[in-house]
């Protein structure tokens, strides 16, 4: 039986290399799987219950409310004025508008909550505005995708959703323990590079016309909407004033409301907007029940028991443990996208962190940043092909190479958060 969930492991990740679409094979894996140790008619009850079991959760309903909050969000144009404002104030900096990049993307990730979406967005508008001041393109491209990942980092976090749904860890929390990690590696990368352009000026480009302290202002006022929107969802959040699901729902409102009042959402664009996250909330829903259908057959092979036993009798200390789980991470972030690497180790490696006894919320943000690094490297690297979209004449080599510095930050932040736990855990205590 342990031979078996082997063998649908393999399969899986071929299925997924290969390019069939990570729910369809958790599902085809997960009930083929079902169907050979029971039967079939067990197989589709077992579709049956995890379809049940799974949608009718309370907290999912706040994933498909966070995605059209982000698309929202797009279609004002706010993500324009935070770079605005993010360049009229930072850009003294050296590389100002690669910093004022790193900040902006902060900030649409801290309302947009995915990754993609936030690489996508912030990528087609500062991308043009980089190259027109002369940065080099390795690192203006390197900087957007690296940037991009803060979107799944800082709350709202749909990967988060995701996380506490597999293991019925608080997304409250989870929420909270995200804010100074993500603004830590925001500053870790504006750190990077500033020390790339002091090292390599031509990374660098010409200092933008910075406008008058009016006028920088009047651009700081245009994103304090969305700077009070995410005040509140966190702050609600942290004391207890209202759920996940229920902020979501009221940053959808908020969201609409200023769209309306502003002039700048109209019924195409909303029309827009729920159809995207009709169809990406479709998409999660079945990768959520494929991956239990797939976790359950593993279960019944005795594969995860057999795995966790022989990982616990390695005897693994706390360090050892998380250097050991980081490699695997880099090295299935190679042909894995980031739910694809939670959905295929969250339930081995959990019960493992709870024996050792790692914080929940700890190992939530823990694995959420290592994941992270799979969308910067090669050779899939989710974010750094949505900006090679946006920057077509920029080879692939050189956006990887780019991200480089980014991965090395992330990775030493790693090792600082392993070190001092705090710095996920002060908030939420």
């Amino acid at each position: 039986m342990i031979a078996l969930g082997t063998a649908a492991f393999i399969l899986l990740i071929l299925l997924i290399v290969i390019g069939v679409p990570i729910g369809l094979s958790l599902m085809a894996v997960g009930i083929g799987g079902l169907a050979l140790v029971g039967s079939l008619s067990t197989a589709m009850t077992q579709t049956t219950l995890a379809f049940w079991s799974e949608g009718t959760k309370f907290v999912l309903i706040s994933i498909p409310f966070y995605i059209l909050m982000g698309n929202l969000i797009y279609h004002t144009g706010i993500a324009r004025n935070m770079f605005r404002a993010a360049s009229y104030w930072l850009s003294w900096m050296p590389g100002g508008l690669a910093v004022a990049a790193v900040f902006a993307c902060a900030g649409f990730g801290a309302v947009s909550g995915s990754s993609t979406a936030t690489a996508r967005t912030m990528g087609a508008i500062i991308i043009p505005e980089m190259r027109r001041y002369g940065y080099g393109m390795p690192m203006a491209t390197g900087v957007l995708s690296a940037s991009g990942t803060l979107g799944i980092l800082i709350p709202p976090s749909i990967i988060m959703i995701f996380y506490g749904l597999m293991t019925e860890t608080s997304i409250g929390a989870l929420f909270v323990a995200g804010v100074i990690p993500g603004l830590m590696i925001a500053v870790i990368f504006a750190t990077i590079i500033m020390v790339i352009v002091r090292i390599d000026p031509t990374q660098g480009g010409d200092k933008i016309e910075v406008p008058g302290l009016a006028e920088r202002i009047r651009a700081l006022l245009g994103v304090l909407p969305v700077l009070g929107l995410f005040t509140v969802l966190l702050g609600g959040l942290y004391m207890g004033v209202f759920t996940p699901t229920e902020g979501s729902v009221i940053g959808v409102f908020t969201v609409l409301a200023l769209g309306l009042l502003q002039r700048n959402l109209n019924l195409e664009a909303i029309r827009a907007s729920l159809t995207d996250a009709a169809l990406m909330s479709t998409m999660l829903f079945v990768i959520i029940v494929g991956g239990t259908l797939f976790v359950r057959f593993l279960v019944q092979t005795g594969f995860i028991e057999a795995l966790t036993g022989a990982m616990l009798a390695m005897d693994l200390g706390y360090f050892q443990f998380i250097l050991a789980v980081t490699l695997l991470y880099l090295v299935l972030g190679c042909v894995l996208d980031v739910f694809g690497m939670l959905i295929l180790t969250v339930p081995i490696l959990f019960p493992i962190a709870m024996a050792l006894g790692i914080d929940p919320v700890w190992f939530g943000i823990y694995v959420i940043i290592v994941a992270e690094i799979g969308l910067v490297t090669p050779p899939l690297g989710v974010n750094v092909y949505v900006i090679k979209t946006v920057a077509k004449d920029v080879p692939l080599s050189k956006i990887f190479r780019g991200c480089m510095p980014f991965v090395a930050g992330m990775l030493g932040f790693i090792a600082l958060l392993a070190v001092f736990p705090q710095i996920a855990l002060f908030l939420v205590q």
